[in-house]
């Protein structure tokens, strides 16, 4: 072997012992990336969804505060947790209708909500979410916690409340529990959607993108993971338009033209509308200005939105003279 033969071979282990080290840098690099984003994914996650506590609206209990006096305090067991529940009962003729609140709010939020709805002739069923107010659990944990909640909620009326019809009415992260309960539960006679998103999923990087933009979406993989972890990747297989699509109950859509957290065009069921093809799904489009919003469309401070208030209460008088 000649000389010139040598040195080619010697640059050539060396070019081979430098790209091996680079690759191992690159992998080192991509791990420690790995890692860091998933602890950051986690702790920003649990930020997000961290324990709500607060305490009535003194507005809310001064207003409602007859209707309140009212009311049974109920405990329902869902795992190891305890669901602090609210049970408004005039022995109601109609049937049940059973709240399911969103992302930090709790039962009293909703109480102009109730009070309209038990107005109109239903008995009525809204609780704490596991980790909000006076439920037990350390955090809210994910947007899928609700549908174990909701589910416990609803086998605690059909054991408790014999022959009630009933009737399920969700707010942002309790509406996509309605959704999912529409595959569980063929005794519901009919489902109201308000601000509701699409999927588990489609609520985080909403959430995200309205903070740090496109760049939310680099993150899904570890968004992903960690709910797959919590809640199983069942659940994160869940499409709010294809359950309502495959449900026969009827079902009322309610979006606000101003929605910022379910947007009409992207992430909301709302969005998807033109994907739902089967009978009995209706809409309610909210643009009066300061009725519009992701809550103000159902609720605001002591008030409910009192025309989707009656827009509901006729939807649920027609599905109960249609079945």
């Amino acid at each position: 072997m000649g000389r010139n033969d040598t040195e080619h071979g010697n640059k050539k282990n060396y070019r081979g012992k430098k790209g091996k080290k680079a690759i191992k840098v690159i992998l080192i690099i991509a791990a420690v990336f790995f890692v860091m984003n998933a602890i950051a994914t986690k702790i920003i996650y649990d930020m997000v969804f961290k324990r709500y506590d607060a305490v009535m609206n003194e507005k809310i209990a001064a207003k409602y505060e007859d209707f309140i006096a009212g009311r049974d305090v109920l405990s329902i067991p869902e795992g190891k947790e305890e669901i602090r529940a609210y049970f408004y009962d005039l022995d109601n003729e109609k049937g049940l209708v059973i709240i399911a609140p969103g992302l930090h709010a709790g039962a009293d939020d909703l109480i102009p909500v109730a009070e309209g709805l038990y107005k109109g002739g239903y008995d009525i069923l809204v609780f704490d979410p596991v980790g909000s107010v006076d439920s037990t659990g350390r955090s809210a944990k994910g947007f899928s916690r609700e549908i174990f909640d909701l589910g416990a909620v609803m086998d605690y009326a059909r054991t408790n409340l014999p022959g009630e019809d009933i009737y399920l009415l969700g707010h942002s992260r309790g509406t996509f529990a309605v959704c999912a309960r529409l595959a569980e539960d063929s005794d519901i006679k009919a489902a109201v959607s308000v601000s509701a998103h699409n999927s588990a999923m489609d609520a985080i990087i909403s959430y995200s993108s309205r903070y740090v933009g496109p760049v939310a979406n680099l993150n899904y993989p570890a968004l992903w993971c960690y709910q797959a972890l919590l809640f199983g990747p069942g659940t994160l297989g869940l499409k709010a338009d294809r359950l309502v699509n495959e449900s026969t109950v009827p079902v009322l859509i309610a979006e606000g033209s101003e929605d910022d957290n379910a947007p009409p065009d992207k992430y909301s069921l709302y969005s998807k509308r033109n994907g739902i093809t089967r009978e009995n799904v209706f809409y309610y489009w909210g643009e009066e200005p300061g009725r519009n919003g992701h809550t103000d469309i159902l609720f605001k401070e002591d008030e409910a939105n009192q025309d989707l208030i009656e827009t509901v209460l006729v939807f649920f008088e027609r599905a109960a003279n249609a079945q």
